[in-house]
């Protein structure tokens, strides 16, 4: 199953939301515009890599549970 959380609904909405701007007839076609686009479009990057983090952390800490499962004695105490 794949997640659809809130960082990734919330990607999609600001990626939905720029290419609105960029589309929509009346937006003015302005440089200010443009890095408005621009700004939305890298905050839904920074949304779905927190997204990927979240997973790679998941995986990190399965993988010292594992470990610490398979050493003699229990866990490892740093």
């Amino acid at each position: 199953m794949k997640y659809t959380g809130l960082p990734v609904q919330l990607a999609d909405t600001l990626r939905a939301l720029a290419r609105a701007l960029q589309e929509h007839p009346d937006v003015p076609r302005t440089a200010q515009i443009d890095l408005l686009i621009t700004e939305l479009r890298t905050a839904a990057w920074e949304q779905a890599d927190q997204h990927a983090l979240h997973y790679v952390l998941d995986d990190l800490r399965d993988l010292y549970g594992r470990a610490a499962e398979s050493e003699p004695g229990g866990c490892r105490c740093l």
